[in-house]
């Protein structure tokens, strides 16, 4: 099954910064290390002396969520469960801390408690929830990713080493980061270390010109094997289950009479180096793995004099593909739009509709498609509400259609 994406991740490539995703980000992967004076990292709820000091900041996002499933699935009966998430994340600016220029440290910490609805209720294979994952300890806190950046030439060079999730900087779509079902973080073709399974790896990042850009990222392959390594140290497994290796350039073209509508149109690939068991038939093992993906993220419409809050338009689209001889899922399409200020006086409100349709490698499954509808609205600029849903045609491939309504809410402190 695939692993869904970090909550609450707005991020950024160059090129894009006129789209609306730097609100609420944290960890976010910019034109080097973050700065102490960025806005992004201001107080929002607690002291400030809780969330800046010398260099270092703090941030705290706790997601909570209900849904129900209200028709299908594998079970309707007290189908209605909570869960919450709480992430902590913590930064170090070595350049505002005075001990030198260009260097972040980084570390991530997570806990999640109450029930999920897709193993036992819905049975759907890409996660309507992307705080939902492969099975953990609840109420236990992990350290889930520790690691070291440091920009070169003026932040068009950048070097990430230590534990990391590798869908903060390979395969994600922009416009999809709002929506709530694990799929449009990436694709389930790829079997990359991600939330819950990060991974020890080295990646760096290059801006080859103002419109170019190419990354390249070496992590170890055991969490794409099936091993938890989401609160492990990382060194533990390292070496045992080979290599993944992802690559990814990107075009970030700006269209319009004045660039006002960015976009980012990426394509990359995967490869894995250690023998695998089949996930096609569950039977015998396969020696490697690949798969590759293009992302399309587009500004269509920017709202004439909205000023410093942008509102308007933007569609992204979405593909992947893996062998079907030894993958569960080998292909993957989505696609959707979200508009923020469509409602009058709620300028960054924001509305999305999406889907994602999985095909199943298996023989006698049907392709699982899930639509999502959302409205995300502000209600301060440290609280959001996300009325939220989703109708997922044959879950898994197998099981009844499902129709799931429920409500999110994210705190940033």
């Amino acid at each position: 099954m695939p692993v869904p994406t970090c909550p609450g991740r707005g991020l950024v490539t160059p090129g894009t910064d006129g789209m609306w995703y730097l609100d609420g980000c944290y960890g976010c992967q910019l034109d080097g290390p973050a700065s102490s004076d960025d806005e992004s990292s201001s107080p929002r709820f607690l002291p400030e002396f809780l969330h800046e000091y010398r260099g270092i900041t703090a941030e705290y996002i706790y997601t909570g969520e209900v849904f129900s499933l209200a028709h299908g699935g594998l079970n309707t009966k007290d189908a209605t469960k909570y869960r919450g998430n709480l992430d902590l994340v913590l930064n170090a600016d070595t350049t505002a801390m005075d001990l030198w220029e260009g260097g972040r440290f980084f570390a991530y910490g997570n806990a999640y408690h109450g029930k999920s609805l897709t193993t036992n209720y819905v049975g759907d294979a890409q996660f309507f929830s992307n705080i939902d994952s492969t099975p953990r300890d609840a109420n236990e806190f992990l350290l889930m990713e520790y690691w070291y950046e440091h920009s070169f030439a003026d932040g068009d060079i950048l070097v990430k080493v230590g534990k990391q999730d590798s869908n903060a900087d390979f395969a994600y779509s922009e416009l999809g980061g709002d929506f709530i079902n694990s799929s449009f973080g990436f694709s389930p073709t790829i079997l990359l270390p991600s939330w819950p399974n990060p991974a020890m790896g080295v990646s760096t990042f290059l801006n080859l010109t103002d419109l170019l850009h190419y990354k390249l990222g070496v992590y170890d392959g055991s969490p794409s094997l099936g091993a938890f390594t989401g609160g492990r140290s990382g060194f533990d497994s390292l070496g045992s289950g080979g290599v993944i290796t992802m690559q990814e350039v990107s075009l970030t073209p700006q269209f319009g009479a004045q660039g006002e509508l960015p976009g980012t149109y990426k394509a990359g690939n995967w490869i894995h180096s250690d023998e695998f068991d089949n996930l096609a038939t569950g039977v015998g093992t396969v020696n490697g793995n690949h798969g590759y993906w293009f992302n399309i993220d587009q500004m269509l419409w920017i709202e004439p004099e909205s000023g410093d809050e942008p509102q308007g338009l933007g569609f992204f689209a979405q593909y992947g593909w893996s062998p079907s001889d030894r993958n569960a899922v080998d292909r993957y399409h989505g696609v959707g739009m979200t508009y923020r200020g469509l409602v009058p006086q709620r300028d960054i409100d924001l509305v999305g509709v999406g889907l994602a349709s999985a095909h199943f490698s298996a023989a006698g499954t049907n392709r699982e498609e899930a639509v999502e509808v959302f409205y995300k609205t502000q209600i301060t600029d440290w609280f959001t509400i996300q009325p939220d849903m989703v109708y997922i045609a044959n879950p898994s491939g197998i099981n009844n259609d499902a129709f799931i309504v429920g409500l999110r809410s994210e705190i940033v402190f």
